[in-house]
């Protein structure tokens, strides 16, 4: 097995989520910004629910994930980086751009577009503010951003490790916005 399967096998995205979830929740438990209006057991409850409920849709839907698809474009040579021949470190550092450029675009058309907005909405509909609202969104929007997201790979050709470091980011600068920790 190559160092690369057993580096995504170690750091898989899931053990991060849920260890920088567990950090932000404790310190929002032991130092919270504000007074809340309604109960965090109930939100909790409901966000955390529709949290579930993405990725068990996402892997029923899609044979292939973003890790996946990385591997896949890079076995067969497919995408833009693939054919540059721009050194690894540039490359990588281009993907994880590009990556996030495209969410962010894909983030101000849900804002945009009237039956997007509609969908998004599901993210700006709590009351309160905690780590939750940023990973609670419609299922629908869900898979729509998968598509974007497989798109994107397949077009860019980036490498795994590449994928993998933006999907480590996203996940973890959804889970709270970092600066107002400070």
């Amino acid at each position: 097995m190559s160092t690369l399967s057993w580096i995504c096998r170690l750091l898989r995205l899931s053990n991060f989520f849920v260890l920088i979830f567990i950090l932000v929740a404790l310190w929002e438990i032991r130092m919270p910004r504000r007074a809340l209006t309604t109960s965090k057991k109930w939100r909790w409850f409901n966000n955390l629910s529709i949290i579930a409920i993405n990725p068990a849709l996402l892997r029923l839907m899609f044979p292939v994930l973003t890790i996946g698809m990385a591997q896949t474009a890079q076995a067969n040579g497919w995408g833009l980086l693939n054919h540059l021949g721009a050194l690894r470190w540039m490359a990588s550092a281009a993907a994880i751009v590009a990556l996030d450029l495209m969410i962010y675009l894909q983030h101000v058309m849900f804002h945009a577009v009237p039956l997007l907005w509609r969908l998004h909405m599901v993210h700006h509909a709590g009351l309160d503010y905690d780590l939750t609202t940023g990973l609670r969104f419609h299922p629908v929007e869900i898979v729509l951003s998968m598509i974007l997201k497989l798109t994107i790979i397949v077009a860019l050709g980036p490498s795994v490790s590449s994928v993998l470091t933006f999907e480590i980011i996203l996940n973890s600068l959804s889970i709270d916005d970092p600066f107002s920790l400070i």
